[in-house]
């Protein structure tokens, strides 16, 4: 007859109940004698239980054993569990995600980098095209060059006569 119940189990071995223990990340595992010995609790894998049904353990997480402690009075082991590290689980589709991203990330700084050279030509063009304006509107235009030219001559004409 359990004194705690049989709905618990840690690694396929039956245990009687958990509690917290004195710490942050601390636990108390009971294993009745009646239902688990010593072999069996010390075989659990407990860098990755197995756990079924109700437990306050977290899920997902491993444990590292500080000690297990037999009481003759309750006739069970107490094992004193601290919380080792948290398993994420198949993380394969997330790293392929995260490269996927990386190479996306890639491949727009490309393209900005690109196009901040592209913008560099354009505005090297443009200063180039606004000095050469700048040199057109000092010479004068066209109109303005014949204009000169035409008075240039009657000039000439009418002082050689």
């Amino acid at each position: 007859m359990s004194l705690y119940g049989t709905k618990l189990q840690i690694g396929g071995v039956t245990c009687g109940i958990v509690m917290r223990g004195s710490g942050n990340g601390k636990y108390l595992a009971v294993f009745e004698r009646e239902f688990a010995s010593l072999e069996d609790i010390e075989a659990i894998s407990w860098d990755k239980p197995e756990i079924q049904g109700e437990c306050i353990l977290p899920v997902g997480y491993g444990f590292e054993v500080a000690d297990i402690r037999y009481s003759a009075a309750t006739r069970s082991y107490t094992v004193e569990l601290q919380v080792a590290q948290q398993y994420l689980g198949n993380v394969a589709g997330y790293e392929a995600q995260v490269s996927e991203l990386e190479s996306a990330v890639a491949e727009k700084e490309a393209t900005i980098s690109q196009q901040a050279q592209e913008l560099e030509s354009k505005e090297a063009t443009i200063q180039s095209q606004q000095e050469t304006i700048q040199a057109l509107e000092a010479a004068g235009t066209a109109k303005q060059v014949e204009e000169k030219l035409e008075a240039a001559y009657e000039e000439g004409v009418e002082s050689n006569g």
